[in-house]
């Protein structure tokens, strides 16, 4: 399949003209073949809020106009859509992304792990769970920025069956590490293909840097943006993730992440840590 990572700037807290910015890049996306487009974190609304209230205000509930919006751009244009966005439900914000399709919303996902940072002081902790969703041209899984720094979740989404895990995510300028080697070593260790969409510009006081990545099943780089406003194309070949076994030496140096996995091992991971006292 043909995947589109648009890494573009954001309009603080402008929804009308973020959608209209995502409308443009997913006609563009379109028109270059992609069967998937992604952009970043927070793309709808903007992130680097500094109170609750601001952030409410910026806050975009999926029954709404915008959403609705977005949705007939992608059946115009027969490319789905991740798109990340401030959701508002109630009286709860939750920093989430969406994959969209023809019929709407195919996969709604909430940010699990919270940094003290932006917007993400004031959400809510994500309350549903890692999951996929099966489309025309495979079956894709989301997490959002912080949550690529727990190797559990992209674990979760490859044992739940993500031939492509997409991160919508505002990695600011200390977050270079992240930014470097996380998608390559999350695709690496779970053999599953990995796009991460940063995005640039300034907002709240913290530069985002772009660098954006597409890494296929292997770790391999297919395609990495600079700091600058670009959109990554890359094919990748998703069936190619359900291949996990790795002969490198037939019968003498074969190598399964998955099957080899151990987990009367790892309590320790899901076991709560013992309170100080």
């Amino acid at each position: 399949m043909k995947l589109a990572a648009c890494q573009i700037d954001v309009a603080f807290g402008d929804v009308p003209a973020n959608q209209a910015a995502i409308e443009r890049e997913l006609a563009a996306a379109a028109d270059a073949g992609a069967q998937l487009a992604v952009v970043p974190e927070c793309a709808l609304t903007g992130y680097a809020f500094p109170t609750f209230a601001a952030a409410q205000r910026a806050a975009v509930e999926l029954c709404s106009a915008p959403i609705d919006a977005l949705v007939a751009a992608v059946q115009r244009r027969g490319t789905w859509l991740v798109v990340g966005l401030l959701e508002r439900a109630g009286e709860r914000l939750y920093n989430a992304a969406l994959l969209l399709g023809p019929h709407g919303i195919a996969l709604h996902y909430r940010k699990l792990h919270l940094p003290f940072l932006g917007c993400d002081r004031f959400v809510t902790p994500g309350d549903r769970p890692l999951c996929v969703a099966t489309t025309p041209f495979g079956t894709v899984g989301l997490s959002i920025c912080y949550d690529g720094s727990f190797p559990e979740t992209a674990r979760v989404l490859k044992l739940a069956g993500a031939q492509l895990i997409v991160l919508p995510t505002n990695w600011p300028a200390a977050a270079r590490i992240s930014r470097a080697y996380q998608s390559i070593v999350r695709a690496f260790e779970n053999h599953v293909h990995y796009v991460a969409c940063n995005r640039i510009g300034r907002e709240g006081g913290f530069d985002f840097l772009g660098g954006s990545q597409i890494v296929d099943c292997d770790g391999r780089v297919a395609a990495h943006a600079g700091e600058g406003a670009e959109r990554l194309i890359a094919d990748l070949d998703l069936p190619a993730a359900d291949l996990n076994r790795l002969v490198i030496v037939p019968g003498e140096y074969e190598l399964d992440r998955i099957a080899h996995r151990r987990p009367d091992c790892y309590g320790a991971i899901v076991a709560p840590l013992a309170k100080e006292t």
